[in-house]
């Protein structure tokens, strides 16, 4: 906004006056509170990146997006910012890739005719170490993203940035995972059908030298 100066609009002979002077240093400061207190209330409005965690949660319930309430801040203002550009992308796999990017530097989703996969089944690769809070995070956030008719087969998580290196672990819906981590540290998975459901998914981790 603006910093009131009194000065400016008051006669001379008026500030040179004690009581006048005093007067005016009180309208001053009303103004100023005043000023500043309309800036506050815009900036929680209008300005993403100086608006209150609590003002971040409630424009996510009225944008009706996708979010995380329990997320960083930071990220909080990421989605807010990026709602609007979000929306066109709703129903397809760039969406997902999105979504997920915020937590991990790199994601790929790849569609059923790029694997030999069933029509409309689709899997997720990102680099990251597998973890089960990592795992049940990525798992909400395809199922809130991802178009219904959709059908997440896998999601694989790798400690290397590139596809070329090395192995990758899985974590897939609708199947019991085992994780097998060798001494590199890098992990392959077995895996067993046990149905198509996003939910119930049974993960054990095993080590092995």
């Amino acid at each position: 906004m603006f910093t009131v100066d009194i000065a400016k609009h008051v006669p001379a002979f008026i500030l040179a006056d004690k009581n006048g002077y005093a007067l005016a240093r009180a309208i001053q400061a009303g103004l100023q509170i005043m000023n500043d207190t309309v800036k506050a209330a815009v900036d929680c409005i209008t300005d993403y990146d100086e608006m209150p965690e609590w003002r971040l949660d409630e424009l996510a319930w009225e944008y009706d997006i996708l979010y995380d309430y329990s997320a960083d801040i930071e990220l909080k203002r990421k989605w807010i910012r990026e709602a609007e550009a979000m929306y066109s992308l709703y129903g397809t796999p760039a969406v997902i890739a999105e979504y997920l990017k915020v937590v991990y530097d790199v994601v790929q989703v790849e569609e059923w005719w790029r694997y030999d996969g069933e029509p409309y089944h689709f899997r997720v690769t990102v680099a990251d170490e597998w973890t089960q809070e990592s795992a049940d995070w990525a798992t909400a956030a395809i199922a809130k993203s991802k178009n219904v008719r959709s059908i997440l087969d896998n999601i694989f998580f790798s400690s290397m940035t590139s596809e070329a290196n090395g192995k990758h672990s899985f974590a897939v819906a609708g199947m019991e995972i085992v994780a097998v981590s060798d001494i590199m540290r890098d992990v392959s998975i077995a895996v067993q059908r046990m149905g198509t459901s996003m939910a119930g998914v049974a993960i054990t981790v095993t080590s092995t030298t």
